[in-house]
């Protein structure tokens, strides 16, 4: 049977054409029998009337063309759906009850009924204008992203695979994951939260709930917890003891008034500034005494080197860094000038164009690493302030890189 005229688009007439038809110019039903899979990314194809004549169908990416429809009744053993990044506002998938992975997001999409889907494992939807998500009939979903859309409710109590769920950038209130006790990622941030129940959630490697209206936050239970993002809510506490994995934390912007990172051994990253407590100042033997500043979360302090100040910081986020770090702080100094005249000799070997009379020495820097940098303003550039960094390691031996940075 001759079904060339029901594909309307060109394009996607002559990629049928030249794909399963031999380029004999017609389109016969039986030219499609068989095929499972279609991978149509990025073709600029602004409709694919005719795709109904894929019957045998079970895997289908449309992503990034044209399209403003897309009606795939007639592949009913559809088992996986790309359709990201076209101008969907409407997508009915009742018919496609063999579906196991959808992704629509980047769309313009309304309204998503997935009532018929109960083999749906993956869910992307994200970026789209969804106010409301019903996913109660989808019991075997692992993965649900719904960011950036406006949603207000979300009810997963039926949802209890669930290993993956990314929920940010919506206006939901309340989120209640008790039943959710598979749950290893979770994204829910910059939403309206003012309830967040993981009490359940055993499992939750990642949590991301930043930007919201937290008050409490119990980890508690998530004893295999690695990363945490919080920063920007109400929270008046935060009990860590609990998290002996925790790599990373972020919880700036609250109002915790301690920290207690004694039971996090492997804690590497911490951003805790703008919250209700300071970190004492350190003083470094024969140098001074160094600030902490709350809003970098790092400490400071100005030095004279030569009649001119130098300003000296410690990017380390915590007393007891300061006082690791003190060694190395102590030994640079007792050895700067050697120090300095080394890192001078280098800029001008390697760039012997430039009058080394002309830099400025402006930074002293401690990391975390024990590594230490030498800045040195260089002037304008047309890309703006050029500073010339030496690094040194914590013996004072000098890499032959620079880094360069312009403000």
């Amino acid at each position: 049977m001759d079904i060339t005229n029901d594909f309307m688009d060109e394009c996607f007439k002559a990629f049928v054409l030249e794909q399963f038809c031999g380029n004999h110019g017609r389109i016969q039903t039986g030219d499609l029998e068989g095929i499972v899979s279609l991978q149509l990314a990025n073709r600029r194809f602004c409709s694919l009337k005719g795709i109904e004549h894929f019957t045998s169908l079970e895997e289908l990416d449309c992503s990034f063309n044209n399209l403003t429809e897309l009606d795939i009744s007639k592949n009913t053993n559809l088992i996986k759906l790309e359709c990201n990044g076209n101008q969907l506002t409407f997508l009915n998938t009742d018919r496609n009850t063999k579906l196991k992975k959808l992704f629509c997001n980047k769309n313009e999409i309304h309204s998503l009924d997935l009532t018929a889907n109960d083999q749906l494992e993956a869910l992307d939807c994200g970026f789209n204008r969804l106010r409301h998500l019903d996913i109660s009939h989808n019991p075997m979903l692992t993965k649900l992203v719904c960011y950036w859309n406006i949603i207000s409710e979300l009810h997963l109590e039926h949802n209890i695979n669930l290993k993956e769920l990314n929920c940010s950038y919506n206006s939901i209130f309340d989120l209640d994951l008790d039943q959710n006790t598979s749950l290893m990622y979770l994204d829910c941030g910059n939403n309206y939260l003012i309830s967040l129940n993981i009490h359940n959630c055993t499992n939750l490697v990642e949590i991301r709930c930043n930007s919201n209206h937290l008050k409490n936050l119990d980890i508690t239970r998530s004893r295999v917890l690695e990363s945490l993002r919080c920063f920007q809510n109400h929270l008046t506490s935060l009990d860590l003891s609990h998290n002996p994995l925790l790599i990373e934390l972020y919880c700036s912007e609250n109002k915790l008034s301690e920290l207690n990172t004694r039971h996090n051994p492997v804690l590497k990253q911490v951003e805790y500034g703008d919250n209700l407590f300071v970190e004492p100042d350190h003083t470094v033997k024969g140098m001074g005494t160094f600030q902490y500043d709350s809003s970098l979360c790092y400490y400071t302090t100005t030095l004279r080197h030569k009649d001119k100040e130098l300003s000296v910081t410690a990017y380390v986020p915590a007393k007891a860094d300061m006082r690791r770090l003190s060694p190395v702080i102590r030994k640079t100094w007792e050895h700067f000038d050697q120090l300095h005249h080394r890192a001078i000799d280098l800029i001008a070997t390697t760039h012997p164009d430039e009058d080394v009379t002309e830099l400025v020495l402006s930074e002293l820097g401690f990391h975390e690493d024990a590594t230490i940098r030498l800045g040195y303003d260089a002037g304008n550039t047309p890309a703006g302030q050029l500073c010339i960094y030496v690094v040194f390691n914590h013996e004072l031996e000098m890499n032959s890189q620079f880094v360069y940075e312009t403000y």
